[in-house]
């Protein structure tokens, strides 16, 4: 019998797990709609991209559109390739390797972050031998800017830390505030708030000495130390950096960067309980032209925040504008990290039924390789469990992400993972004797 359509989880399991599918599979799920037969089941509120329907049609343009993504990109690999071959026999071996670089840089841009950090390795080994270190510098941020992306945070560290040595011994200001700013990222991802902080302050201290030339590096600093306080409840403190940086990101500063000053403003705002400010400053972030990954993550919080003010329906149908955007993003981590959300948006209701959101967090990020993703989803699908009374599973989810994060080197993290499990186990029943 002939079908007019078929699920995502149908379509997907036709398709072999090869890279080169993977632009196909998410042509898929950005082609998919919901399902208008379960517009008013209640079910369909749980439901994920795996149930949305895609038709012959739209499978078509899927197949056409990713051959053609997929030839662009083999394009992109050899063109690429070919100035870095003239440059090598040439004896260019400086430009060859930043030819790599600018090769890797591609390839991030379209979300292939391994193949990218390969190409970042390979310009590396080209640049040891130079007497010049501008490249190998450059070569190493990136190696680390891609480790922090895929969740690699000691290699991340490990490669910021060379390369703000080599900056500073080459004299390469921005060079050095660029690596002590991303080290610093990488703490505030292992939990090591004190010492990011400290890291923030020595970077905008090196920052400012480099004037106008460094001014789009001082705005991340200023924000980020203003999370840092926000976080390390110091309001006072937190409203003059995110001051400094809103002032500073409208002059010289992307749209990214003024969202971020917005965003950490209203969560600023959220932690005094001025919700009406939070809601306004949400919504001059998301108005600015900034990715679908970014939306996503804005729609997300804008979830929190209403669930925190009472309006559970608002919460729901910024949960469902935060999964358009991530379907939009073309991104499987931005989807992860937004079915992540929803699930905190039921677990903060006590619905149990949100248990599926957490289930495909912990598909993709089990299925992608995204230790963080999955550690901080199971740690909040303990937190459901326990809600419903499943202490053994919760403590099974708790165990599994305290690893996790021991591995990251999230200590912080660890210790927060050790009081949740002492308070599930305390909760198990007695055994028999």
């Amino acid at each position: 019998m002939d079908r007019s359509d078929a699920t995502v989880a149908e379509l997907l399991a036709l398709v072999p797990e090869m890279d080169e599918f993977e632009t196909f599979r998410l042509r898929v799920i950005g082609a998919a709609v919901p399902d208008p037969g379960r517009a008013w089941d209640s079910s369909s509120s749980y439901a994920t991209v795996d149930k949305r329907l895609v038709s012959p049609d739209d499978v078509e343009r899927s197949i056409r559109e990713a051959e053609e993504s997929l030839r662009q990109y083999v394009s992109t690999l050899y063109d690429g390739l070919r100035p870095v071959f003239r440059a090598f026999y040439e004896g260019r071996r400086d430009e060859a390797a930043q030819r790599l670089v600018s090769l890797g840089e591609q390839m991030e841009a379209m979300g292939r972050l391994k193949g990218a950090r390969q190409c970042y390795r390979a310009a590396l080994t080209l640049t040891l031998p130079l007497q010049d270190k501008a490249a190998q510098i450059l070569a190493l941020r990136r190696i680390a800017r891609a480790s922090l992306a895929l969740g690699d945070f000691t290699d991340a560290a490990q490669h910021y830390e060379r390369t703000a040595q080599l900056a500073r011994d080459a004299g390469d200001l921005r060079g050095e505030v660029v690596a002590r700013t991303g080290l610093a990222n990488v703490l505030v991802w292992q939990g090591g708030w004190a010492e990011a902080e400290g890291r923030y302050r020595d970077a905008l201290a090196l920052a400012e000495r480099g004037g106008t030339q460094l001014a789009q590096e001082v705005v991340p600093l200023l924000y980020n130390l203003g999370m840092l306080a926000t976080r390390l409840e110091r309001p006072d403190e937190a409203e003059e950096w995110l001051g400094r940086a809103l002032e500073r990101a409208l002059e010289d500063g992307s749209a990214v960067d003024v969202a971020s000053c917005w965003i950490n403003l209203a969560q600023l705002r959220e932690r005094q309980g001025r919700f009406a400010d939070a809601y306004q400053a949400y919504d001059r972030a998301r108005a600015l032209p900034v990715p679908p990954a970014f939306l996503s993550a804005i729609a997300s919080d804008l979830a929190e925040l209403c669930i925190r003010d009472g309006h559970v329906s608002r919460a729901q149908e910024w949960g469902r504008v935060a999964e358009e955007h991530a379907i939009a993003s073309g991104s499987v981590y931005i989807l992860g990290r937004m079915y992540q959300g929803r699930g905190n948006i039921a677990r903060a209701q006590g619905d149990e039924d949100g248990f599926t959101f957490f289930e495909k967090a912990l598909e993709i990020a089990r299925d992608k390789g995204y230790p963080v993703l999955e550690a901080e989803t199971l740690a909040d699908y303990a937190d459901l469990r326990r809600q419903s009374g499943g202490a053994e599973e919760a403590v099974a989810y708790l165990e599994r992400a305290r690893e996790l994060f021991a591995e990251l080197g999230a200590m912080q993290d660890v210790a927060r993972m050790d009081r949740a499990l002492g308070e599930a186990r305390a909760e198990l029943p007695a055994a028999a004797d």
